[in-house]
């Protein structure tokens, strides 16, 4: 069916939807809980910044459609308006371990919405009930064909990708599931874009200058550790000095003294962390740390395969070399989400590792560690492959709203005109 939804309905449709999840949160949170095994005080957190940045892109709408006018003047002797339209419906993969921020009604979703795309979401597997209750909302609240919600495995997602009507892909998850997505759609007669964010290692370097500071080792560990080591942007690899043997010992104990971690979110993910913890441990490398089973300290030549890859789990890989041998670690290492230096300010190394950091990730931290990503004008959540398909855009944000919107320039047309190609007209 067809619809038009303009900016007004988009606007109040958003505020909406937020307004339906704070009054439903005595419904969510348990049945979130009870399928990811999440904390309440983490998941009443990831409630708030999901009707946060439904608000926050709803309060952009006019902004992110805004025309850009080039006068005949200047556009060798015709007026040229540059409108945004939406790109058309939007398959969106819930992402397990934010089942609300990133979930069926979390940014990608707000994202596609706002611009003026219905959307179809396809359910993570391990928390079916969480998905319905939200679906379940939002089709109290938006307007008929808008919103969409399936379930299924792997054979729904390609069918999902495969569909003529599908226009763009938004995925949250594995290389290898986003990888099979990105193949399906550019295998489709029409290729269509897969904006997917996958893995991140997010490296952390420590110059000598930062050793002195006890914060530190305390913060990097609850970073590694908290929400059981699940979070997208968890530290998985910290590179210090060869004289941090204080600032090892301290991180190892921070990450002991953790325990006992929440359940994994799934039964697989708990095998896949016990099978890197045992594989790490068998290497031959580990030379120690308070926290011999979650802070292995490995030597530079052992950098290679697993320990370049994302896990989920309270675990990290820690090398000692040279600061003056941090960019070529950083040359060697795939792309990330983000990647964190701790140093003095007035550091003299800090100027040419941030020129190294630069091509490795899509956010580079200062003195302070990668989890928690603001949802901001200035925020990029994105990075070189494998931290996502596409490292100019990002997921996280009021820009997210662009990967939905396709440019269309209008050359001579009165102006009436041109201002009716910003309507949104969705089909689904």
């Amino acid at each position: 069916m067809s619809n038009t939804w303009d900016a007004d309905r988009r606007r109040a449709a958003l505020h909406a939807l937020a307004d339906a999840l704070t009054g439903a949160r005595d419904r969510i949170l348990p049945v979130a809980a009870a399928e990811t095994g999440l904390a309440e005080a983490r998941l009443t957190a990831e409630l708030e910044r999901t009707t946060g940045q439904l608000r926050l892109l709803a309060d952009r709408i006019a902004t992110a459609g805004a025309a850009v006018v080039a006068p005949a003047a200047a556009a060798g002797g015709a007026d040229v308006v540059l409108v945004r339209v939406p790109i058309g419906p939007v398959a969106v993969f819930a992402a397990s371990n934010f089942p609300l921020a990133f979930g069926v009604l979390g940014g990608d979703t707000a994202a596609a919405l706002a611009a003026g795309c219905p959307v179809v979401v396809k359910a993570h597997p391990a928390q079916p009930r969480t998905a319905d209750l939200l679906a379940g909302l939002a089709a109290a609240v938006l307007p008929e064909g808008v919103f969409r919600l399936v379930h299924g495995g792997v054979d729904a997602s390609l069918a999902l990708v495969r569909d003529p009507a599908i226009r763009a892909v938004a995925f949250t998850g594995s290389p290898t599931g986003g990888r099979a997505l990105m193949d399906a759609a550019a295998a489709r007669p029409d290729p269509i874009p897969v904006f997917a964010e996958m893995g991140s290692l997010n490296p952390v370097f420590v110059l000598p200058s930062a050793l002195p500071d006890p914060r530190w080792p305390d913060a990097l560990a609850a970073a590694v550790t908290g929400s059981a080591g699940q979070l997208c942007t968890k530290p998985g690899l910290v590179v210090v000095p060869p004289t941090a043997d204080g600032f090892v010992a301290a991180f190892g104990a921070s990450v002991a003294a953790a325990g006992p971690f929440d359940r994994m979110l799934t039964a697989a993910m708990a095998d896949a962390h016990a099978r890197w913890l045992t594989r790490a441990a068998g290497l031959g490398v580990v030379t120690g740390g308070a926290s011999p089973r979650h802070a292995f300290t490995v030597e530079v030549g052992a950098l290679a395969g697993e320990l370049l890859e994302e896990h989920f789990g309270p675990a990290a890989v820690v090398v000692r070399t040279p600061a003056e041998r941090y960019g070529e670690i950083a040359a060697a290492l795939p792309g990330s989400l983000t990647a964190t230096v701790l140093a003095a300010p007035d550091d003299e190394l800090l100027p040419g590792l941030l020129a190294d950091l630069v091509p490795l990730a899509g956010r580079i931290v200062l003195n302070g560690v990668p989890t928690g990503v603001a949802v901001c004008d200035a925020t990029h959540h994105g990075g070189p492959w494998p931290a996502t398909s596409n490292p100019l855009h990002t997921s996280v944000g009021t820009r997210a709203v662009d990967r939905f919107l396709r440019p269309v320039a209008l050359q001579g047309f009165p102006p009436e005109l041109a201002a009716a190609g910003q309507v949104s007209r969705t089909f689904m």
